[in-house]
């Protein structure tokens, strides 16, 4: 361990009730225990100090901890950790959400499917490549060699036509 980790360390670990009550405050509602956020946060300043990212000059100030400095570590590391198991925890909703109520999702592309079918036949097939293939008006119109306000204005009729019958025909949705 080279010395000044262990000078900042040492420093950190006197004022470690400090912490612990400021991670406390960070983490009152969560499951993260205060104690484990302290840990990482030791880890994270000998982590930055072997590195050279951090120094003693910049967590002290006059001698003393900056304890500002500490506190948003502290709060910056907490907050890491949150979006890193939210993030996890949305793809985890999302796939579990897809699997129990994939039938209504399935029923109203085929609802909509039947709404295009009636389209006239080039309305069908733009709708249908902007759908499924391009979702852009933009990257349709350069592929496909048409004016874009022309697509957009095919694309914009076809939406319309596609809520007024379903308007229509599921009111009591």
């Amino acid at each position: 361990m080279n010395k000044e980790a262990n000078r900042v360390l040492n420093l950190l670990h006197k004022n470690e009730r400090q912490w612990l009550s400021m991670a406390k405050d960070i983490t009152h509602n969560s499951k993260v225990m205060p104690e484990d956020l302290i840990q990482d946060f030791y880890i994270l300043v000998y982590n930055k100090i072997s590195t050279d990212k951090l120094n003693f000059s910049e967590i002290t100030y006059n001698s003393e901890l900056n304890k500002t400095y500490v506190y948003k570590m502290i709060k910056n590391l907490f907050i890491d950790g949150v979006r890193k198991d939210k993030e996890s925890r949305i793809t985890y909703d999302l796939i579990s959400t897809l699997k129990s109520d994939n039938e209504p999702y399935i029923d109203m592309e085929g609802i909509v499917d039947e709404i295009i079918d009636e389209f006239y036949w080039f309305d069908k097939k733009l709708f249908n490549l902007y759908r499924k293939k391009f979702h852009s008006i933009r990257k349709l119109s350069s592929a496909t060699n048409i004016s874009h306000v022309i697509v957009w204005r095919t694309i914009n009729r076809c939406i319309k036509q596609i809520k007024k019958k379903i308007n229509e025909k599921y009111r009591t949705w």
